[in-house]
């Protein structure tokens, strides 16, 4: 189960010392999830999003996303997701283009959900390499010597990497910069292993499109405006559940 007194123990932080790359005390939003039929195709999918009467358009540039999601040995973040758990959290490292080799910008995101809105916490890490010497030890060894906060640091030290992913990444935002969509595809799943990694081995791929509307609190009066605009069915979704699923071979 989540662990609650790490929990407020980074929320007495937050009141003392700045720990996000926001200069705001915390970044609580909505996350609406949309999986999308495999038949719908990108281009689709951009046609639908940028019709939308809250005017979105493309911003930023298309990219790589990466993660090393890390859990308990008992998957426990894993499975208070999978059981709907209100207060929950998730541990992952974060980083941008290639997913092999030299990682030069990592970056550790612990993000925390309460009931329907969800907050994180990012923090630079020191540089690692990601091939066949990858173990635990190793990203442990960069936790310590990275700039980390002590309760953040604790709570990496229990837990051990269980996902590799990545996945690739578009942004829109409306005209009023109130809402921001995001379209993932191409996903990859990748096993990796507490102490012997052989990333040599074919990863399992995921056919779905994941749309994401992500919005400020004060703007949910809002949001079902734009949701009734498209044509897919609102959902619950988890990469890392469906990455699990996939490599673990785990029960939903």
């Amino acid at each position: 189960m989540i662990d609650n007194k790490l929990i407020k123990q980074i929320e007495k932080l937050t009141q003392s010392e700045e720990i996000h790359f926001l200069n705001e005390k915390n970044n609580f939003r909505f996350e609406r999830k949309f999986t999308i039929p495999t038949n719908w195709s990108i281009k689709d999918l951009e046609k639908i999003i940028k019709e939308n009467s809250f005017l979105f358009r493309e911003v930023f540039y298309q990219r790589q996303i990466n993660n090393i999601y890390f859990d308990t040995v008992g998957y426990n973040d894993y499975f208070d997701n999978v059981l709907g758990v209100s207060n929950r959290k998730k541990i992952r490292i974060r980083w941008y283009g290639e997913m092999f080799g030299k990682i030069e910008k990592p970056i550790l995101e612990i993000k925390t959900k309460k009931g329907l809105v969800g907050d994180k916490w990012s923090y630079k890490l020191k540089p690692f390499s990601l091939n066949n010497t990858f173990t635990n030890d190793v990203i442990q060894k960069v936790f310590l010597d990275s700039d980390i906060p002590l309760p953040i640091l604790e709570s990496v030290k229990m837990v051990s990497p269980t996902l590799l992913n990545s996945y690739c990444r578009r942004y829109f935002l409306s005209s009023d910069n109130k809402f921001r969509v995001t379209l993932d595809f191409d996903l990859l799943y990748h096993k990796i292993e507490k102490r012997c990694n052989n990333f040599k081995t074919k990863p399992s791929s995921d056919p779905n499109k994941i749309v994401e509307l992500k919005y400020k609190l004060e703007d949910d009066s809002l949001a079902n405006k734009v949701t009734t605009q498209f044509p897919f069915r609102l959902n619950k979704n988890s990469k890392y559940v469906n990455g699990v699923n996939t490599i673990k071979q785990f029960p939903q």
